[in-house]
């Protein structure tokens, strides 16, 4: 505890500094904690489970110290909204700037052409401090992996700076009509919160994406500085004197030390976040900064020469490190190794020095003209720019070094599959379809496809293969084949699908295809790679029993079924098993068939016993679409992907697949014209 004028020192009643807050080495200590658990949990997520809290520190220090700046100008008579986005502008658009025309000029030279693709948009989506609601928008069944996105760290930046174009309004509305500061800060607060809570559970990625459902701890920060301001007062009132005690006491800094410690240890990506167990790190470091600098936490662990000196470039380091380990794991097709993943933290630390160094302190103290800040403003909306380019010019397929693949990459298509939806389904049934609802031709369906993703999937073939094209093909929600799903969305795509079915007396043929259950020999529904039970329950009964009624509805309707068996799987993108800018293929697509028997055997005999009941339903194996002679390959013998992603038919493999299965069909006396 500092000593003056024989009274305590709390940390309010610091010396002054231009924009009336003194400076605070232990805040920047804060940082340090913050910005390492971020790069800690990115790099090594099992050392510490919880870092990613350090985005939610970030928030409350970047709410004290903004609303401090905000309201001191208000109180002053010297609030000038250009002034204050200006010197937001100098702050964060240098680093922002380097970092974004980085990624893209890095990606230009590394990434296949849908990868660069999405990164363009989510450079232009950086650029206009919106990245957290192009990841919110983005974010569903068909997402690519969160750690491809190089630029997936932004939506906090984001939340943020759509936070600070609203605050100093409020601020300025409240000065103007007298309002009193803290209870409104605190019921905006209060309304996030309780919307956060409620939201937490139902809507995941809303919650943690929406600005609504975060500003909260925006807020605290907030709700801290009015109090500073209220107890550096000649008469503070009862929650600054209150404030001015808990800052005087050692207790403070080492309950908010505590706070941020359990989160930190506690805390894991499972944990339904932010919801209440945000309260944690977020109060934790609205007390750190509460106590007073000369407190053992602050003036001892946070207010040391390494922790201050990692605070000062937090923010070009939050910047530099995911780019770096995105990248390392795109090009790696795996997690990178330790020695990778080392290499990748020290090379951000030292673009994070020389960012700071050579850009960021030069336009903090030298660089401080309006021409400079209009400069900076320009550059980020060209970089913005350019990354909207390269999304409409789907990545800049005709780069030099991916060119010469262009028939793979056209096949590699990942989330941007055309025949997701269509605005001839959409015209004429319910719009509360699952993810998929096209259909081929106007007029009324003769053929239906029944399942998932899997199913849909199918439609490339269908339409390009001439026995099939003249059919209407119909693909509509997401409905798992048995209709046995417990999941009420689900319940609702299938009767959705009953009753068109019903209500459509031209369909002459069903397929039934989808991402199919794997079982163990207790019939326990178990995950595809790792054979670990989801639950202790026999599931293969009841998905036995319900694909049987399935077929039983269909047939009574007088359609034909076909069931689309399994085809091999992997848990790996096929687009590692082809050659890409620095790097050999690091797979194969390659198994045995023994490896591909093993996976669907379970399955095998529940499809058995059920085609056993249904005579007339037409089984199509796809296995002699990708196995010969002992080996299966997800290429093909010109060397072209069966697979757009890890799981769903490319166009190139559906065509493959809907060839053999017409063939059959055709053998039975099927799809041989009208």
């Amino acid at each position: 505890m500092n000593i003056s004028a024989g009274r305590p020192v709390n940390a309010f009643q610091i010396e002054r500094g231009v924009h009336g807050i003194g400076y605070r080495p232990d805040v920047d200590g804060l940082r340090s904690v913050a910005v390492l658990s971020v790069v800690v949990f990115h790099a090594f997520p099992t050392v510490l489970p919880g870092g990613f809290i350090g985005v939610d520190i970030f928030f409350v220090i970047s709410g004290f110290l903004i609303s401090t700046i905000l309201l001191e100008a208000l109180n002053r008579g010297r609030f000038n909204l250009l002034d204050f986005y200006g010197r937001r502008a100098r702050r964060i658009f240098p680093a922002l700037a380097i970092v974004l025309a980085a990624t893209a000029a890095f990606g230009w030279f590394a990434l296949l052409p849908e990868e660069y693709k999405e990164l363009g948009k989510h450079i232009a989506g950086g650029a206009g401090f919106v990245s957290n609601l192009v990841l919110w928008q983005e974010s569903g069944y068909f997402d690519s992996a969160a750690e491809t996105k190089p630029l997936l760290h932004l939506w906090s930046l984001g939340i943020e700076e759509q936070f600070y174009i609203v605050w100093p309004a409020i601020l300025w509305a409240a000065f103007r009509f007298r309002l009193p500061k803290l209870p409104i800060i605190l019921l905006v607060a209060a309304l996030s919160f309780i919307t956060n809570m409620v939201s937490v559970h139902s809507h995941p990625v809303a919650t943690f994406y929406s600005p609504l459902m975060r500003i909260w701890e925006l807020l605290i920060g907030a709700a801290l500085a009015q109090v500073s301001i209220d107890a550096r007062g000649k008469h503070p009132s009862f929650f600054g004197g209150a404030a001015n005690r808990m800052s005087a006491s050692s207790v403070t800094g080492i309950a908010g030390a505590v706070l941020i410690g359990v989160a930190l240890a506690r805390l894991s990506p499972s944990s339904a976040f932010p919801g209440w167990r945000a309260l944690f790190p977020s109060v934790g470091a609205a007390l750190l900064i509460l106590s007073a600098a000369g407190n053992w936490v602050n003036g001892k662990l946070l207010s040391n020469r390494p922790m201050v000196w990692v605070g000062r470039i937090s923010f070009p380091l939050y910047l530099w490190h995911w780019p770096l380990l995105a990248f390392a794991r795109i090009i790696e097709g795996d997690t990178p190794s330790l020695e990778i993943r080392l290499s990748a933290i020290l090379v951000a630390f030292a673009l994070a020095t020389a960012t700071y160094l050579l850009i960021e302190t030069n336009i903090r103290h030298k660089w401080k003209s309006r021409a400079v800040t209009m400069t900076l403003t320009y550059i980020v909306c060209i970089v913005g720019m350019a990354g909207y380019s390269i999304h409409l010019y789907n990545g800049a397929p005709l780069r030099e070094g991916v060119a010469l693949e262009a028939k793979i990459h056209e096949q590699l298509e990942g989330t941007t599959w055309k025949y997701t939806s269509n605005d001839i389904c959409k015209a004429k049934y319910p719009t509360n379809f699952r993810y998929f609802c096209t259909q081929t031709r106007e007029g009324s369906p003769t053929l239906i496809l029944l399942g998932d993703s899997y199913a849909n999937a199918l439609v490339a073939g269908l339409v390009v293969n001439p026995a099939t094209q003249d059919e209407v093909i119909l693909s509509y929600g997401s409905c798992d084949p048995s209709a046995s799903a417990g999941d009420l969305e689900i319940k609702t795509q299938c009767e959705t699908q009953d009753r068109i079915i019903s209500e459509t007396p031209g369909l002459r043929y069903a397929i039934l295809e989808a991402k199919w259950p794997r079982f163990d020999s207790a019939g326990r529904l178990i995950d595809y790679f790792t054979k670990v039970p989801a639950n202790d329950a026999a599931w293969a009964p009841r998905y036995r029993d319900g694909l049987d009624n399935r077929i039983s509805f269909l047939e009574s309707k007088g359609i034909k079924v076909f069931l689309f068996g399994p085809k091999p799987e992997i848990d790996y993108e096929p687009k590692y098993c082809f050659a890409r800018p620095f790097r050999q293929p690091v797979k194969n697509c390659q198994m045995t068939e023994t490896e591909v028997q093993d996976q669907q055997h379970e399955l095998s005999l529940v499809l058995r016993d059920v085609l056993a009941k249904h005579p007339n339903v037409t089984f199509f194996d796809p296995n002699p679409a990708f196995c010969k002679n002992g080996n299966c390959s997800l290429k093909t013998q010109d060397g072209l992907p069966m697979l757009r992603d890890k799981v769903h038919y490319s166009q190139y493999g559906s065509a493959i697949a809907i060839d053999l299965f017409v063939k059959q069909a055709q053998r039975e006396g099927y799809f041989r014209g009208r």
